[in-house]
């Protein structure tokens, strides 16, 4: 990934206020498994080819549920 692309992409996720959940996962594919579960989920943003960064404000017991959700493809965040 070019230098630019990350900038600009820590920019417009930077705006959104909430705590991001990383995983391995296509943008449209995190989306399909969220269907009809809000659990405070703000924004679903593409970090790149078949990754994806959830943005939620969920705390307590929906954030636990949230990461169940996604229990078999969490990524640890990038530095």
């Amino acid at each position: 990934m070019s230098a630019r692309f990350i900038r600009r992409q820590d920019a417009v996720m930077k705006q959104i206020k909430g705590e991001r959940l990383f995983v391995r996962l296509s943008a449209s594919q995190a989306r399909q498994r969220l269907k009809g579960a809000g659990y405070g989920v703000r924004k679903v943003c593409s970090a790149g080819r078949q990754q994806a960064v959830i943005i939620h404000t969920a705390t307590g017991e929906h954030k636990r549920e949230l990461e169940a959700i996604f229990s078999d493809v969490l990524e640890t965040p990038p530095r």
